[in-house]
């Protein structure tokens, strides 16, 4: 007995001894590499951040000899290409070998840092034989780098110039095409370019596009997926109590006299009616991603057309096709960005959003959308769980900035090709608004039942807002300006 128990406590000593060993020389143990300068880890202010124009946020990290690289090392002497990449990433495998084509041409004038996201320095060092690339690569084994620089998927690029700002940035995959366009934007820069001309170009297949299809990302729906409402029907304010709380929130339009309600519990589902309001052609739309309600005239060459789902997401924005053409429409700005339409926008009209409460007060005789839709769905029941109210975006977006919450709501307007936005908050907290923007005089006000209307003062002309999540408005409109109460 004696002799069984001196055994046991041996081979436990021998264990304790061998796991003390592997926990000092453990391979995969991940070791402390990275610094991250104190002005990256505060909150960031405007200046600072992972948006375009924004100035990165420096970082100490080590290459696979244990060397520390520092980004700050390269200000005011060489543009920068930060990649953040990973082995298992077929993506990035394809991206790779390009980037290291770049760095052998513009080693004068451009460095590419490669930092990969927590792996070990061995199986590293053998794909980077494999495909012979040789520009710097980084290690970030604790992640700490990849959530300051927002990296959510892989590859995640952004392209710096020599002073430190961000000038442009890709979540996810670049194409050649994409690559050359933003390292030759890279190379002119001296500081942010921005601009909201659309350029159109086209695909060797013939395809016209402003936006590159590769950019569309698959939201998980197929093609109409998620349904239109094409016949949608009509109920009276009483028959919608039955199921509209008085705090729920809905957009209401009112075209000379003829005024409907659409419920949020029921665009949620369907995100487009096609509708005729007093005689006009009007697509109601609602992207649940991006908090936008808008409403578009649905008239092409004076003909109407019905819009569907295409099933896409850009900058995590519905887009929509037009079943007469089948070009692609991205819902926030109301542009053709693919197809046979490319260029064309839609004309907005006035909708507004507000809470069913003080709809129905302001406009006891309106018409509200049926649940009767032809569909069976969860009507009453958001599929997005606390999405609102989050941190989360769900999809990558091109462009990002962290002055506000990401969805915060915002009213924005585009003013002779600038575009300034107002936070629902400080409407609230103020009332009215009188700004001076690109030159015109504004008035932005919100009443008491919620309803927000910016005007040019002297034109006594209403200019149509867009109401938005902050994260949604800036994806498309990165140089837009905020106001400050």
């Amino acid at each position: 007995m004696k002799k069984n128990q001196k055994t046991i406590m041996l081979i436990f000593a021998v264990l304790i001894l061998v796991a003390a060993i592997l926990f000092i020389e453990n391979p995969f143990k991940k070791t402390k590499q990275v610094t991250v300068k104190e002005e990256a880890v505060t909150e960031p202010k405007s200046s600072l951040g992972t948006a375009i124009g924004d100035k990165a946020p420096n970082i100490i990290l080590n290459d696979l000899e244990s060397k520390p690289v520092l980004l700050s090392d390269y200000k005011g002497k060489k543009h920068l290409i930060v990649n953040f990449w990973a082995t298992w990433c077929p993506p990035c495998k394809e991206e790779m070998p390009l980037f290291q084509k770049l760095y052998e041409e513009n080693k004068d004038e451009l460095v590419i840092l490669g930092i990969n996201l927590q792996e070990n320095p061995e199986p590293i060092k053998k794909f980077l034989e494999e495909y012979k690339i040789t520009y710097p690569i980084l290690l970030d084994p604790d992640a700490e780098v990849k959530k300051l620089y927002n990296v959510i998927t892989q590859p995640v690029t952004y392209f710096i110039n020599k002073e430190g700002i961000i000038v442009d940035k890709k979540q996810g995959p670049l194409t050649p095409e994409e690559i050359n366009e933003k390292v030759g934007k890279l190379l002119k820069s001296k500081s942010i370019e921005s601009s909201q001309k659309d350029e159109i170009k086209t695909l060797p297949d013939g395809t016209k596009y402003i936006v590159h299809p590769s950019k569309l990302l698959s939201g998980g729906p197929p093609k109409d997926g998620i349904p239109s409402i094409d016949k949608p029907r009509f109920i009276s304010v009483e028959d919608a109590n039955k199921f509209v709380r008085d705090d729920e929130l809905v957009l209401g339009i009112n075209l000379n006299g003829d005024k409907r309600a659409y419920p949020f519990q029921i665009l949620v589902w369907h995100e487009i009616v096609n509708d005729v309001v007093n005689g006009k052609p009007v697509a109601i739309t609602y992207c649940p991603l991006c908090g936008t309600g808008i409403a578009y005239e649905r008239t092409i060459s004076n003909q109407p057309v019905e819009f569907g789902d295409s099933g896409l997401l850009y900058n995590s924005d519905l887009v929509m096709y037009d079943r007469k053409t089948d070009t692609l429409w991205d819902q926030v700005t109301g542009r053709a960005i693919v197809g046979e339409l490319i260029g064309m926008r839609l004309k907005q009209m006035p909708i507004d959003t507000l809470t069913w409460s003080d709809w129905k007060k302001l406009h006891p005789d309106t018409k509200v959308l049926s649940r009767e839709t032809g569909f069976i769905r969860s009507y009453g029941r958001t599929p997005y769980g606390d999405y609102d109210t989050s941190r989360s975006i769900y999809f990558p977006v091109e462009n990002e900035d962290l002055k506000l919450h990401p969805k915060e709501v915002i009213f924005g307007v585009e003013i002779n090709g600038k575009f300034k936005a107002y936070t629902e908050e400080d409407l609230k907290k103020l009332g009215k608004i009188e700004d001076t923007f690109n030159g015109v005089a504004l008035i932005a006000e919100r009443s008491d039942a919620g309803i927000v209307t910016i005007k040019n003062k002297d034109a006594n002309e209403d200019i149509i807002p867009v109401r938005s999540f902050w994260f949604a408005w800036f994806a498309f409109h990165p140089d837009t300006e905020l106001y400050k109460a």
